[in-house]
Formats: structure tokens, C-alpha cells, sequence
């Protein structure tokens, strides 16, 4: 789970292109090969994280780095099918 964690957070700090394809990407990646209980926390640590970043007071100068970590969060949650995080809206 560290690994995928690692690479939606590295994904969303290179400011390269879109990133909502590859974060959908990875997550569908670590579902293949993860346990349920393993999947399960990912899936909840990221509606939480999205949740929590959607309510978060950002200062200007982070306002584009905040932008791709939510982008990449997102994806992410769609990618798992969640609809926990897109109920709370």
C-alpha cells in the first residue's frame, strides 16, 4: 500500500501534464495484486485524504500543487469505485 501511496503522491508533485489517467491507472494497478484488507484501507485512506483536502484553507502559493493532489485523488477514488467521498460533496 506504501507503494501505490508513494506514486499517487509523486504523480501529483511532478506538475506534469493531467494526472487523473495515471492515478486511475495506478489504482487499478495495486487492486490486481492487493488483498481485500489491504485494498480496503487504501480505499479509505483516500476518501478520507480527499475529503479532508476538499475542506482545507490553502494558501496562494500552494493553490497549484493542492490542485494536482486533488486531481490525483479523485481519480484515484473514481478509479476504485468508491462513492463514500463523492456522498459527502
Amino acid at each position: 500500500m506504501a507503494d501505490c501511496w508513494g506514486r499517487l503522491r509523486e504523480l501529483a508533485a511532478t506538475g506534469k501534464g493531467d494526472p487523473r489517467d495515471a492515478a486511475g491507472q495506478i489504482v487499478r494497478e495495486f487492486k490486481a495484486s492487493a488483498r481485500r484488507a489491504e485494498f480496503d484501507t487504501l480505499k479509505h485512506r483516500l476518501e478520507d485524504t480527499l475529503l479532508a483536502g476538499r475542506h482545507t484553507d490553502v494558501p496562494t502559493l500552494y493553490l497549484d500543487q493542492h490542485s494536482r493532489w486533488l486531481a490525483v485523488l479523485e481519480s484515484a477514488v473514481a478509479a476504485i469505485g468508491s462513492t463514500r467521498a463523492g456522498a459527502r460533496r
